[in-house]
């Protein structure tokens, strides 16, 4: 991947050390997220707590360049050109690091919101670039079971590239062209990885959802991406308790899914498809408006809804099990006042963005 020998020699020993060195560095982030808040030094070394877990995410990045495979952030993109991937890296490393340069903001500046603000800019011009590479169909992330096949694949090329180097581009690109029909089946299928396992037989595509997107649909998609944008850039030129942002971010999310499910009811009357692809159809566009659905509880969380409203009911909560004896009074309600609080302060403005 690079030509620094430093560089080449860390690519290399991972590739050896992979299987236990990864979810390593995996488990110190979850333990860092999951106990480092609750110790007594959190909040004055917040910034390097969060700062150890932004690096270890953009390194595993860095590293899932390295072994050719896709990450569970990973974005379906239906031109997936080295133009794409490299857009998708991007923002994958700005989602990465948005928190502690909003953290980083909070401590050292007055003004924080210029900084979300241009961050969240960035991500709505590469998420445009990457809807536009997908022919405007709603950006998601693939499924375990897609994963799983699409390393599969990667692991094999690998192993053919290994195997015949000459066949290989010259610019270090990778064709398939080059390689045989039986190569590319094995490829398809992942018998590189397991040259003995079972051959699995490829599903017909035909179920899946080929059509292009209508204006209604791709407009659904705009708003959903711009909404970051709308409220921070509101959240930056009004007042701290101005519910103006809250408002019309909650409305723009209400527009998409309003927009998501005419589209979808525009499709169902326009085309004519077996009953079992247009179950699947519903049943995936009913997962993706659900999920986006249930994002909206969210907002009960959002300042400044969350400082006059809900705040007020959990701690009435709180105070309620703290009555129960020995249980709520010297266990969950001590537990349930500290997560609280600390979910306010690690619930940023870029959550969920």
């Amino acid at each position: 991947m690079t030509d620094l020998p430093v560089l080449r020699g860390y690519e290399r020993w991972l590739k050896r050390n992979a299987t236990w060195f990864i979810p390593a560095l995996e488990n110190m982030r979850t333990l860092s997220i999951c106990y480092t808040p609750y110790s007594s030094d959190y909040h004055k070394n917040e910034e390097y707590y969060v700062a150890f877990e932004a690096v270890a995410d953009v390194i595993g990045v860095y590293h899932d360049a390295i072994l050719d495979r896709y990450g569970q952030n990973d974005l379906k993109i239906k031109n997936d050109t080295a133009a794409a991937r490299f857009v998708k890296k991007i923002l994958c490393v700005t989602e990465k690091i948005q928190l502690l340069v909003e953290i980083l903001a909070m401590r050292r500046t007055k003004d924080k919101w210029r900084y979300i603000v241009a961050i969240e800019a960035i991500k709505l011009i590469l998420r445009l670039y990457l809807l536009f590479k997908n022919e405007g169909r709603p950006l998601c992330t693939y499924t375990p079971e897609e994963l799983q096949k699409m390393n599969n694949r990667s692991k094999c090329m690998e192993i053919a590239h290994q195997n015949f180097p000459e066949l290989s581009s010259k610019s270090g690109i990778r064709d398939e062209e080059n390689f045989s029909d039986l190569i590319l089946m094995y490829a398809r299928h992942g018998r590189g990885v397991d040259p003995h396992g079972d051959f699995i037989v490829q599903k017909s595509s035909q179920s899946e959802d080929s059509s292009k997107p209508t204006q209604t649909e791709i407009v659904s998609e705009i708003f959903y991406l711009a909404r970051p944008l709308i409220y921070s850039g509101l959240r930056c030129t009004t007042h701290s308790k101005d519910f103006t942002p809250w408002v019309a971010s909650l409305t723009t999310d209400l527009m998409s899914l309003l927009l998501k499910k005419l589209a979808t009811m525009e499709k169902e009357t326009a085309t004519a498809t077996t009953d079992a692809v247009k179950k699947k159809k519903k049943k995936n566009m009913n997962r993706a408006n659900s999920s986006r659905a249930f994002m909206l509880l969210l907002y009960l969380l959002r300042a400044p809804f969350y400082q006059k409203y809900t705040k007020n009911k959990l701690m009435f909560l709180v105070a309620l099990i703290k009555h129960i004896p020995l249980l709520g009074s010297g266990l969950l309600g001590p537990i349930l006042e500290i997560t609280f609080e600390l979910f306010e302060r690690r619930y940023f403005a870029t959550s969920a963005s």
